[in-house]
C-alpha cells in the first residue's frame, strides 16, 4: 500500500510502499477516506511528542474509512498503533473503531474529530460537565482550530456564555458566528486588555498558556465577582510557552483549580465512552471547520505549508 513516511525526525514525508500485514484476531483493517493533518501530527512526525518511537514512522493519529470486510463508515484513532493514518489503509484496534452514522460527512469529522476531543475531554473528564448542563466557559486561543471547534463543542453542550478570547480580526469575529456570545481582542500591550467579559465564567479552556497566561489569570481573577465560585482553569495547549508564572497571590484570594488536560490527566477508556456521542455531535450540531484538500501522492510538495487552514488528506 501507498503511505507517507518520515525516515527521520524531522524531514519531510516521502511517498512510497510499505507492507501491511492482515489483521489480528482483534483488530480490523480500513480503507482511508481522510485524515486530518492535526497539530499533534506534525509534533509526531518532528519526533517532538511523547508518543513518537522510533522512525520510520507513518504519520497520522487518526481518520475516517470504511471496514475493508464490511464496508461500514467508521472513525478510528491510532496513535499508539504500529502504523499512521497517511496511508490508504490501516489496522486498527476494533476498541479504537466508532461506527458513523451512514450519512455523517467523512471530511468534517476528519477535520473536527481531533481539535475537538480535546475541548470535550476537557469539560467532560477534567471539569465534569454532562452535555445540556448550564455554564459559562472562556476560551483563551478561540481563533485556531481547535479554538473555534472549542466554541462549537461548548455551545453544542449548553453553555450559555461563551468568551471567545484571541487577537484582533477576522477569525475572532467568526466565532460569533459559531456561538460565541462576547469576545475578547488582545490589546497591543497585552496587560491593556480588558477582560471584564470573562471575569465570571465557571471555566476557562486555555490552548496558549505561557506569558499570556501569565497576564490572563490575574487579569480574569481580578474581575471576579465572588471571588468563591470557583474557577476550573483548563491547560491544553502551550503555543505560548511551556512556562507560565502565576502570583501566589492570586491562587489564595479566589477559589481556583488549574489542570491540564491530554492522555494522562485522563485514560483512554474514557476517550472511548465519550468519542461516539462527541462524533454524534459534530455531526448534528453541523460544526464546521475551514480546511484544504491534499493528495497523499503529493505529500513532499505540501507538507511545508503551515499556518493555513487544517490540511486534510486523501489517498
Amino acid at each position: 500500500m501507498h503511505t507517507a513516511l518520515v525516515e527521520s525526525w524531522g524531514t519531510t514525508p516521502k511517498y512510497t510502499t510499505r507492507d501491511l500485514p492482515p489483521p489480528t484476531e482483534t483488530q480490523v483493517r480500513i480503507k482511508i477516506l481522510a485524515a486530518g493533518v492535526h497539530t499533534v501530527v506534525r509534533s509526531r512526525a518532528a519526533g517532538k511528542h511523547f508518543s513518537a518511537k522510533n522512525p520510520p514512522h507513518i504519520p497520522g493519529v487518526d481518520g475516517v474509512g470504511t471496514v475493508v470486510k464490511t464496508g461500514e463508515l467508521v472513525y478510528f484513532t491510532c496513535m499508539f498503533e504500529p502504523t499512521g493514518s497517511l496511508a490508504e489503509e490501516i489496522n486498527v484496534e476494533k476498541k479504537s473503531v466508532v461506527p458513523l452514522a451512514k450519512d455523517a460527512d467523512p471530511d468534517t469529522i476528519a477535520v473536527l474529530a481531533n481539535p475537538a476531543m480535546s475541548s470535550w475531554m476537557a469539560l467532560t473528564a477534567r471539569a465534569g460537565i454532562i452535555p445540556g448542563s448550564k455554564f459559562t466557559v472562556a476560551i483563551i486561543g478561540a481563533t485556531g482550530v481547535s479554538g473555534q471547534a472549542a466554541v462549537q463543542i461548548a455551545k453544542g453542550m449548553g453553555a450559555i456564555e461563551i468568551i471567545a478570547i484571541g487577537k484582533p480580526g477576522a477569525k475572532l469575529e467568526k466565532t460569533k458566528e459559531l456561538g460565541a456570545t462576547a469576545t475578547i481582542a488582545f490589546a497591543e500591550e497585552l496587560k491593556e486588555t480588558d477582560f471584564e467579559a470573562a471575569g465570571n465564567v465557571d471555566i476557562v479552556l486555555d490552548y496558549l498558556w505561557g506569558d499570556v497566561t501569565t497576564v490572563l489569570l490575574p487579569g480574569i481573577v481580578s474581575k471576579r465577582k465572588n471571588p468563591n465560585q470557583r474557577l476550573s482553569w483548563i491547560e491544553i495547549g502551550s503555543l505560548g510557552g511551556e512556562d507560565a508564572a502565576i502570583p501566589a497571590s492570586f491562587l489564595r484570594k479566589a477559589n481556583i483549580a488549574i489542570m491540564g488536560c491530554a492522555p494522562g490527566s485522563w485514560n483512554f477508556k474514557e476517550l472511548n465512552e465519550q468519542l461516539p456521542t462527541m462524533l454524534k455531535g459534530i455531526s448534528e450540531n453541523g460544526m464546521k471547520a475551514e480546511f484544504v484538500i491534499k493528495g497523499l501522492k503529493d505529500v513532499e510538495s505540501w507538507w511545508g505549508e503551515t499556518g493555513g487552514p487544517r490540511i486534510l488528506v486523501k489517498p
